[in-house]
């Protein structure tokens, strides 16, 4: 068993990567308050007139108060904690509360993605379809994280069982932990898994890409409009 005290932490001040499908839309209502008063004054009076508001906002109680963000760039934050995995599975780290997965590290972010995207279009039965995905890029911290990449061989990483990932994610969660840096398994490269949207700023759209999908594999990414992805290109030094 993993004791929480006893593991060490990692100090992180990065830029990340987010990929998310681009059908997701973004969340305006967080772009148009600065704090919490605001918020309950101005999701009152908007979900009078908008019907659809709860589905795009999302479950807000899943993210306590404190921990909510607020002006430019909020709504790509709060859409992570708002809005828990459906497929029944859950993420790594968490199954009926949202986390905030990310990399510093484009073909890390891209591998990721790349794999659950695979795995929801065999499970649906699609043989052949191109995916447009969105990048957001945010900056985190500066946060201290629990640092799990010693942990490299554990069950934590298995590659498709998260049950013990699941049960320290709830755990950290409970003791107020503002997420976890740990070891890709689909790719040669690390993420962080965040619990509470204020480790997070500064968040925007980056840039489209296309994600080829054929016959159980995505073959081919492009970036939209510049072509064939290089995945070792940062985005941050251009």
């Amino acid at each position: 068993m993993i004791k929480i005290d006893k593991l060490p932490v990692s100090s992180v001040d990065e830029h990340v990567l987010r990929i998310i499908p681009s059908r997701y839309p973004q969340i305006n209502l967080f772009e148009q308050v600065s704090g919490p008063k605001d918020w309950e004054v101005l999701y009152a009076v908007e979900s009078l007139t908008n019907p659809r508001l709860r589905d795009q906002v999302g479950d807000i109680r899943l993210v306590a108060p404190e921990d909510r963000v607020y002006g430019d760039g909020a709504s790509w934050i709060m859409a992570a904690f708002t809005h828990p995995p459906v497929d029944g599975r859950g993420g790594r780290f968490n199954r009926d509360f949202g986390m905030f997965y990310c990399s510093c590290d484009q073909a890390v972010a891209i591998a990721e993605s790349s794999y659950h995207q695979e795995r929801f279009l065999r499970e649906s039965k699609i043989n052949k379809i191109t995916l447009q995905m969105r990048i957001i890029r945010a900056h985190l911290g500066p946060i201290n994280l629990h640092d799990l990449r010693h942990l490299v061989d554990h069950a934590l990483f298995h590659q498709d069982d998260y049950g013990a990932a699941q049960r320290l994610g709830y755990s950290l969660r409970s003791a107020g932990s503002y997420g976890v840096h740990y070891p890709s398994v689909r790719a040669n490269g690390e993420c962080f898994g965040i619990m509470r949207p204020r480790a997070l700023s500064d968040a925007l759209h980056w840039r489209y890409l296309s994600y080829h999908y054929n016959k159980g594999k995505i073959v081919e990414v492009e970036s939209i409009g510049n072509g064939k992805v290089n995945p070792s290109l940062s985005f941050f030094e251009e």
